[in-house]
């Protein structure tokens, strides 16, 4: 009996503890790796929200200017296709009912039977994005809001940076965004997204 109690023998405070420094190690390894997840995971749901409201506006925007300048009638548009441009907006015209001049304020009726604002201004301030149909909307309507800064940028048929209306071929907009929910307390799932885009005019 004896000798069967003296044979069964336990773990030592030594060995004990370097058990315990190995489950450390490991947890911690794990924990990591958990973290870097979880952050991967925020800064990805994070950049798409910060850019999904965006994304909706410049491709309205985009749709509008690829058709600027329309003119079912005239062989060379008789006015500018962008007027009033600046960093911060811009007014695109159409001449919808064909008549060779922009009506404004007021409407026209196009070949399809709608009624229609020949001119559509776009405008930056307060963090938002705004357009207003000239004769249409009785005040700018907000497309997306939370941009922290916006740049229009003018460019002629060759790519350079042009101030002349009748030159303007291509608009591009810089843009820096965040999400509606940023966190405050903690640098996790923070985000800044700046978005580039060349909208190019098809009329002109």
């Amino acid at each position: 009996m004896l000798e069967t109690l003296r044979s069964e023998r336990g773990f030592s405070l030594a060995e004990l503890l370097v058990a315990c420094v190995v489950v450390a190690f490991v947890m911690a390894g794990l924990l990591i790796t958990l973290q870097s997840g979880q952050e991967s995971y925020l800064r990805g749901a994070n950049e798409v929200e910060a850019t999904q409201s965006v994304r909706v506006a410049i491709e309205r925007m985009a749709q509008e200017l690829r058709v600027a300048g329309f003119c079912p009638t005239c062989g060379t548009p008789p006015f500018d296709a962008i007027t009033a441009q600046s960093a911060t907006g811009f007014t695109i015209q159409n001449d919808w009912d064909g008549d060779g001049v922009i009506t404004t304020p007021g409407t026209v009726t196009d070949a399809n039977g709608n009624v229609r604002g020949e001119q559509i201004i776009y405008s930056f301030a307060g963090g938002a994005i705004t357009r207003q149909e000239t004769g249409v909307d009785a005040s700018a309507l907000t497309l997306a809001t939370g941009i922290n800064a916006l740049t229009f940028t003018y460019q002629d048929s060759a790519g350079a940076t042009t101030g002349t209306a009748a030159n303007i071929r291509s608009v591009v907009v810089t843009l820096t965004t965040t999400p509606q929910n940023q966190p405050a307390a903690t640098m996790q799932g923070r985000v800044l997204v700046t978005m580039t885009d060349s909208l190019r005019m098809r009329n002109r």
